[in-house]
């Protein structure tokens, strides 16, 4: 836990620390198990797709969504989807508000009670070639109720790339080109204000 800013890993309240440390474990447990299926799935006999996220810069926040009168004039969180990895997401409440796109078409995404969200980032669609796809997606405040939820984020790269798994080049022509992971967060900071995906312009 040394490597935890003092600032952003309080003291106070006293079981904060241990409960959280747990918690981070027992995500990254999980993810793992994920992404082992995924790799499975794709072909990824060696599992790479494990390796690119080991030991890979982690994330977590907790977002409270506030209840608002007019939900029709606002957003939660506008149209995106994560630049980043993998995204295990818990709703702690039945509040509903997440909306996935589809063919055109948002559908909401109710809360399924002691049950995890996982999202595919964009830099999991590149490591997959293409096979696992980001979704686009917004959030909607509720009328009534607040909404809150606890948000586990993983990082991966391929030595630092974000790149095609090397092992699916062997039988599948590259979908993205590969790209350092300093030059791709720029990528994506720079794209946020013009309105539009960054790793689309990854695409060959």
């Amino acid at each position: 836990m040394a490597h935890y800013h003092p600032y952003l890993w309080p003291t106070n309240p006293p079981a904060f620390r241990d409960a959280l440390a747990t918690y981070l474990t027992e995500m990254t447990k999980l993810a793992r198990r994920l992404l082992g299926f995924m790799a499975a799935d794709i072909g990824d006999e060696d599992e790479e797709l494990v390796d690119a996220f080991t030991g890979k810069r982690q994330s977590m926040a907790m977002h409270y969504y506030p209840s608002c009168p007019c939900p029709d004039k606002v957003l939660g969180i506008t149209p995106h989807t994560d630049g980043l990895g993998l995204t295990l997401l818990l709703h702690l409440d039945d509040t509903p508000g997440l909306q996935i796109k589809k063919d055109g078409r948002w559908y909401p995404v109710l809360p399924l009670p002691g049950a995890y969200l996982v999202n595919v980032g964009d830099i999991l669609d590149v490591l997959t070639n293409g096979a696992y796809r980001s979704v686009e997606h917004r959030v909607i405040p509720d009328a009534r109720r607040g909404r809150t939820t606890v948000v586990f984020v993983e990082e991966g790269t391929v030595g630092g790339m974000v790149a095609p798994l090397p092992g699916l080049l062997k039988e599948q022509e590259p979908r993205y080109r590969s790209i350092e992971l300093d030059e791709y967060v720029k990528g994506i900071l720079k794209a946020i204000p013009e309105g539009i995906r960054f790793v689309d312009t990854l695409k060959v």
